[in-house]
């Protein structure tokens, strides 16, 4: 074949060229996204049921919801979270489910459902989770005269309110690259009305009154249609409130007499009581997430809002514009430094390749190939819908090293038939065919390791799956490159260098490397190796074990560590506290913290957000983000951050978790290491708030590790008398009536103030609860001739402090109260003292959950994959050397390279993790490509006749060059990926580390250690 292809070398490089300008056309129409496209399995039912108590919302709703969807087909986990007024339950699948199927039969469920749920329950939505709903970033809107930490303009930010609903998220919205604007931080309006009780006890009317006038006075029956003549008529009925002076003219009549609402109420429009605020910098704001839409290109969008943007800061001066959690900086930062990482590897191999090979020429033609080879790569990642994300980029930046070895070793053995006195033509078609099967089982080695990585469950298998590929195509695509291209290269760079008509034909490299350097070094190893076997032999023994207790000794975890310089806050203070007194807190934390960071934001108590698919914030609850300088202070500031909160609020939760970005979305490295569940044995026994602080206090002793702790609310319990209520002749609605208005939760009718709505709210004067329970009236109903009698409120009901959780949690096996621990050294002994702890009180059935169990999950399938990927290359090996004793030859250096890999990444620091594993595994298929090309060598020489040590010696100098270039080609690849702080550099940077190091030691084994393992072997057959 090689020689078909030698002798029609324009068709070649046509071809080539034809695939080539194909690939640099399809690469600038590839999408760039941050990961790859991936279906979140996971499905969140959010119930709303406004003034429900999170107990009578989990006996009488979420409960019933769990037991119905735990029937859902495929699911692997479910937990709900309940609090006063909503409920959310999460719905967990095995990756691979058809979400939309499962949404579907989601929705059937909660339908059956429904008709066991009481009559007035909202029906639960349902939202699938998606990628594409988290926000690229938030726009904050401030105004520019506002002091920060200091009081707003109320009615300049409502303006801003109005101005940021109907403007700002319009226009971004009109952005095609834009999906949806997501506002929070607005400040609502009512319509208030303050009944005057002394008026409505002379005129005699109730509250009751009141509410039937506004809903006459506010209908909207309809229309009909009437013909006259030729013409017909749309005749509208409508008596609709618009403004608050129709409110105020609404006429009532009264024992004989007409009075108007005004006359006995204040009437006005004020800015609704608030349950949450959204901060900037110290500044109150109106803050803006923006969507994308899933079709569109990143780099698109962030043009068209940054120009959008530019536009509003010079027609309002008077607004502050700032941008937080930019997902569009990270995709930026990380796309670049991975092709700079892509440039900066192949710069180093070049220069590897001019070292080892002495002049520009081949050098010059490895080049050119691998730059086909990559390019030609785009081509099937535009045919296979693969997008530049941070793993595909990765896998090409990993390939990279290993896609030049087939020219480096083409490019060699060519020269070595050169340097015998072959002529060039017969020098190309001799040298290549000689290694078109060692390269082929190379290739296909390391092709059997990344196989079965894509059957790993969960979304790691799929995530991998892009950088699967990117290594596949590129070993296959610089393999073709490497026997059908390079040798038409060679043939066509040095003819026109013979004939004295190229550049490259005048330079030469005075290199040692190329002479007798590298040929005595390789000869004094094999000897020293050969005198002196016992300790060699030992090295080899002693590595097994080795590896083995590392394996069990170093540190595990999910994901490596990635260094970030933005910080998640969530403080729940753990105390019956408003909405001002939340905020005042937190702008007390941000003064102290105002120098350490460069920017700071919180969501503090409820949100309007409509895509918020988590548990909303609580009016004692306060998100704060935090952005600092460098990732260095981000440590130092999480622990200030924590001391001041419980120096100052002992009784607050505190926990810390990175910003929500996709990646943190699909692999979740916030989760607690162990989350001890506590289920309680007397399933009628209430949990007390003492207990349980006792019981955290006893976990933290025994442990060690402070627990997040439990957070309880204080409530009022106030029981109505029943028989009071039958004495004084009082109707329980009016009761109910009066209570609602004299706390300010009487919602009666809207106004329609045409575009916008305005909820009318009959409401009382601002009151203490002791106040409202001793200077409240309730009206009795009226006796046979009509006379009513005003009763105090404090002689029909009954006020009882009462504490419980605010958060009431649950999953498959009903509820259980959540510790979590996080930063746990020895998970097994702690989970030991827990239990011990637990089951002394005699209370509690112990159950335990967390990221170490769904890490030990994927190591334990890592081994699995470790396992079958040797198997592989073993009947790959078999089928080539047609031999069952050669394969373990070359597979024994596996264990000796992963033990000095693991050895190294835990002197670096680092954990076996997903990467580093990928990285150990990766490397088995890459390391023994060298004692492949070694074994392949020395049977060719022994078939010849030559003896077995002149045959090892012999065939060690003819592959030394190109094993030491292609171990050297594939480190320096890696070498970039040290040196960068992306988060690709930093997810891919364990497995640079365990690559290195195996690669490393896996070159001198090569060399040195199988060639004694092989004599031993076949000594006898001499």
């Amino acid at each position: 074949m090689v020689k078909f292809l030698i002798q029609r070398p324009i068709a070649v490089l046509m071809a080539f060229t034809a695939c080539f300008i194909v690939g640099m056309v399809t690469y600038f129409t590839l999408p760039v996204s941050l990961l790859p496209d991936i279906a979140i399995p996971e499905i969140t039912v959010q119930v709303s049921a406004q003034n429900t108590s999170a107990r009578e919302l989990e006996n009488t709703v979420v409960k019933p919801l769990r037991q119905q969807l735990i029937q859902v087909a495929k699911l692997k986990d479910m937990d709900s979270e309940t609090r006063d007024g909503a409920g959310i339950i999460r719905l967990s699948f095995d990756y691979g489910t058809n979400t939309d199927l499962a949404f579907i039969e989601v929705n059937e469920k909660i339908d059956a459902a429904m008709n066991n749920l009481p009559k007035d329950t909202e029906r639960p939505k349902v939202i699938k989770a998606s990628a594409t709903d988290i926000p690229v970033f938030y726009l904050n809107l401030t105004l520019k005269n506002d002091s920060a930490y200091g009081k707003t303009d109320e009615r300049a930010f409502l303006d801003l309110c109005e101005f940021a609903e109907n403007v700002i998220k319009r226009r971004i919205e009109q952005l095609t690259e834009v999906a949806m604007v997501d506002v929070t931080g607005l400040l609502e309006r009512q319509l208030q009305i303050v009944p005057d009780p002394d008026k409505l006890a002379v005129l005699g009317l109730t509250v009751e009154d009141i509410e039937k006038v506004l809903l006459q006075n506010n209908v909207e029956p309809g229309s009909m249609i009437v013909r006259d003549g030729y013409y017909e008529y749309n005749i509208k009925f409508s008596t609709l409130l618009r403004t608050e002076e129709d409110v105020r003219n609404i006429l009532l009549r009264k024992g004989g007499r007409i009075v108007r609402l005004g006359d006995f109420c204040r009437v006005e429009v004020v800015p609704v009581v608030e349950k949450g605020v959204s901060i900037s910098n110290g500044k109150r704001a109106v803050t803006l997430a923006v969507i994308k839409q899933a079709d569109e290109n990143m780099d698109d969008m962030k043009q068209a809002v940054n120009q959008t943007m530019d536009y509003f800061r010079k027609v309002y001066p008077d607004i502050d514009f700032s941008v937080s959690r930019n997902q569009t900086e990270l995709l930026d930062y990380t796309i670049s430094n991975l092709q700079q990482n892509l440039s900066l590897g192949f710069l180093f191999i070049c220069i590897v390749a001019v070292l080892f090979l002495g002049d520009i020429k081949s050098p010059f033609i490895i080049g050119l190939s691998m730059v086909v080879s990559i390019v030609i790569c785009f081509l099937f990642f535009y045919f296979f819908n693969m997008s530049l994300n941070i793993i595909s980029l990765s896998g090409l930046i990993l390939a990279l090293g290993m896609m030049i070895d087939s020219s480096i070793v083409v490019t060699e053995n060519i020269s070595q038939y050169r340097e015998r006195g072959y002529s060039l033509k017969r020098a190309c078609v001799a040298g290549t065919s000689e290694v078109i099967t060692p390269m082929l089982s190379s290739s296909l080695t390391t092709i059997a390791v990344f196989v079965p990585l894509i059957f790993m469950s969960g979304i790691a298998g799929a995530l991998f799956y892009d950088q699967a590929f990117a290594v596949t195509v590129g070993l296959l695509v610089s393999y073709f490159t490497g026997i059908m291209l390079l040798p038409v290269l060679y043939i066509l760079v040095y003819r026109m260098g013979l004939r004295g008509k190229s550049w490259f034909s005048r330079v030469r490299i005075n290199n040692p490397l190329k002479e007798h350097t590298l040929d005595r070094f390789y000869d004094a190893g094999v000897d020293w190796v050969f005198s002196h076997k016992l300790i060699s032999t030992l090295f080899c023994v002693v590595s097994i074990p080795l590896c083995v207790f590392l394996f069990f000794f170093i540190g595990k975890e999910r994901m490596p560590e990635i260094d970030q310089n933005e910080l998640i806050a969530r403080v729940e203070w753990n105390e019956n506290i408003h909405v001002d007194e939340n905020r005042y807190r937190v702008d007390r934390l941000f003064k102290l913290l105002l120098d350490e960071t460069v920017e700071q934001t919180a969501a503090v108590g409820q949100q309007d957000y409509l895509l918020n698919r988590e548990q909303a914030l609580s009016s004692s609850e306060a998100e704060l983000y935090f952005k600092t300088a460098s990732p260095a202070e981000i440590v130092p500031l999480q622990e200030k951050v924590y001391r001041w909160v419980k120096r100052e609020y002992p009784l607050a939760v505190v926990s810390f978790t990175p910003p929500e970005t996709v990646f943190e979305k699909l692999f979740v490295t916030g989760e607690a290491d162990v989350v001890a569940e506590l289920y309680a044995r007397n399933k009628e026994k209430a949990p007390v708030a003492g207990e349980l602080s006792e019981l955290e206090q006893r976990f933290t002793a025994s442990t060690g590790v402070a627990p997040t702790g439990i957070a309880f609310e204080n409530q009022l319990n106030i029981s109505i008398l029943q028989e009071k209520l039958l004495l004084y002749d009082v109707a329980y609605e009016e009761l109910y009536r009066t209570l609602k208005t004299a706390f300010k939760e009487n919602s009666v009718a809207m106004l329609h103030s045409y575009q916008q709505y305005l909820p009318i709210s009959i409401v009382g004067e601002e009151r203490t609860v002791n106040e409202v329970l001793q200077q409240t009236l309730i009206q009795t109903r009226p006796d046979d001739k009509g006379k009513v009698e005003y009763i105090p409120l404090r002689e029909l009901v009954r006020v009882r402090p009462a504490e419980d959780l605010k958060t009431i949690t649950a999953g498959r096996n009903g509820e259980y109260i959540p510790f979590r621990f996080y930063e746990v050294a020895d998970v097994p002994a702690l989970m030991e003292q827990v239990k011990r702890e637990a089951d002394a009180t005699e209370d509690w059935d112990t159950a335990f959950s967390g990221s170490f169990f769904s890490n030990r999950k994927m190591l334990n399938e890592l081994v699995v994959i470790l396992f079958v990927s040797i198997l592989l290359m073993y009947f790959i090996l078999a089928a080539q050397f047609e031999s069952f004793v050669q394969p373990f030859i070359v597979l024994l250096e596996i264990p000796i390279d992963v033990a000095f890999a693991l050895l190294l990444l835990w002197v670096c620091g680092h954990t076996l993790n997903l990467m580093s594993a990928i990285g150990l595994i990766v490397t088995c298929g890459i390391i023994i490509n060298d004692s492949i090309l070694k074994l392949d060598a020395i049977n060719e020489l022994r078939k010849g006749g030559m003896p077995l040590l002149e045959a090892i010696h012999e065939a060690g100098r003819r592959r030394l060059r190109p094993i030491i270039m292609t171990s050297l080609t594939t480190i320096f690849a890696m070498v970039p990926l040290l040196f960068s702080f992306d988060m690709g550099s930093e997810l891919q940077k364990p497995l640079s580390i365990a690559m290195i190091g195996a690669m490393f030691v896996g070159t001198l084994v090569s060399l040195f250690i199988i060639p004694l393992i092989y004599w031993f072997i076949n000594r006898k057959k001499i």
